[in-house]
């Protein structure tokens, strides 16, 4: 958890106005979170404090790449990662999660560390199903994906429960 502490950012010290930080995470960050998606990759973070009177709002820039194997062929590929992630911190009586991205900390907070919101909305974009990109294309002229449309259906069953009397005036409309 050491090599969390370069996460910590000291908003007690900040002025209300706009600050900058940079990041740059590796393996050695990813190495941090027992049983993680991510092991290893490159990913540079811009992080833009913006500190108000009632709030930080922070704006997060990830651009790179984590270290993935295939689910088919086991062969190793860097996914790309470009996001825009916004963090709210609102003050309010305790410490609370109100949202994924809404924080509430109270006024005597001196330090927030951003390190564990990194690494989920890192660990986050990792898809389900972990394809080469030499796979990709295979992968999708195999799946042929079937529509089915039972609407039909519903309409031919509301049809034959039809109180005798309406189908009758039914059958008028017909004889036109």
């Amino acid at each position: 958890m050491e090599k969390l502490k370069d996460f910590d950012i000291q908003v007690y010290k900040l002025d209300n106005k706009q600050h900058e930080y940079e990041y740059a995470v590796d393996k050695d960050f990813f190495s941090e979170f027992e049983g993680g998606f991510v092991e290893s990759g490159k990913v540079k973070i811009q992080l833009l404090l913006d500190k108000r009177e009632n709030l930080m709002e922070l704006n997060l820039d990830f651009s790179g790449y984590v270290d993935l194997i295939s689910d088919r062929s086991l062969e190793p590929f860097q996914y790309p990662i470009d996001i825009n992630k916004k963090l709210l911190y609102k003050y309010g009586e305790e410490e609370q999660e109100l949202e994924e991205d809404v924080m509430v900390i109270t006024k005597n907070t001196q330090v927030i560390n951003v390190g564990h919101f990194i690494y989920e909305t890192i660990a986050l974009q990792i898809p389900l199903k972990k394809l080469h990109p030499d796979e990709i294309e295979e992968d999708e002229e195999h799946n042929d994906y079937v529509y089915i449309d039972d609407a039909g259906e519903e309409i031919e069953e509301e049809e034959e429960n039809i109180d005798p009397r309406w189908a009758a005036l039914k059958d008028l409309n017909k004889k036109k």
